[in-house]
């Protein structure tokens, strides 16, 4: 890499910093890019230069959420060697990167549920594979006999669907539900690895489920 070519990306790391933070504190409708241009040291037209619009930021912020989501749902995986069993670490796994870095969950939920951002269709494709290592391990327990047979494909996108949904309901409706309804968080993840295992697992006895606190 020469110089210029790393005076360029520290320049462009720094301006995805600042927009992160304008478009965490402000929310992602509010956020302006004049809001992100004030945020940094450099004029309106370098920072047009490396991102030409508000949509381009949200694409960047959700690939770097993504990144770590990733590596947290590899590390989870490591840990056990049946199909059926690292589903369930890639859920509280998911779970957990949620509750530790809550904007970037919220970036790539609104990614999830059908942004309606102005992206490049071939850039936004690559975020559609961020539920790959689910569907790779839905075919590792089909091959292990832990899991029925399913279509691996459809089945991980409805699941990182329902995932992201239960998770929103959490977030939205958590405190209003244990206070008037009487229906704790961890009951909710308790009941939804507990729907999840009743339709996948071909042996329910595989492993007991464990609650664990992350929110």
């Amino acid at each position: 890499m020469t110089k210029r070519e790393k005076s360029k990306q520290i320049r462009r790391q720094k301006i995805i910093e600042a927009a992160e933070k304008v478009f965490f504190e402000k929310g992602l409708q509010n956020a302006t890019m004049d809001d992100v241009t004030r945020q940094t040291a450099f004029s309106k037209a370098t920072v047009y230069s490396y991102f030409p619009s508000k949509d381009e930021f949200f694409f960047t912020i959700c690939q770097r959420g993504n990144d770590i989501l990733q590596a947290k749902l590899h590390e989870a995986i490591q840990k056990h060697s049946l199909g059926v069993d690292k589903i369930r670490a890639i859920g509280w796994a998911f779970f957990e990167f949620a509750t530790q870095y809550p904007h970037y969950y919220r970036f790539i939920s609104y990614f999830v549920s059908g942004s309606g951002f102005a992206i490049n269709e071939e850039l936004e494709a690559q975020m559609l594979d961020l539920d790959k290592i689910l569907e790779d391990c839905i075919n590792l327990g089909i091959r292990d006999g832990s899991i029925k047979p399913v279509n691996a494909r459809l089945v991980s996108k409805c699941l990182w669907a329902m995932a992201t949904g239960i998770l929103d309901l959490i977030f939205q409706k958590g405190e209003l539900l244990e206070k008037y309804k009487n229906i704790e968080k961890q009951s909710i993840f308790q009941t939804f690895f507990s729907l999840l295992e009743q339709s996948l697992a071909n042996n329910l006895a595989t492993k007991p489920l464990t609650v664990m606190k992350v929110i």
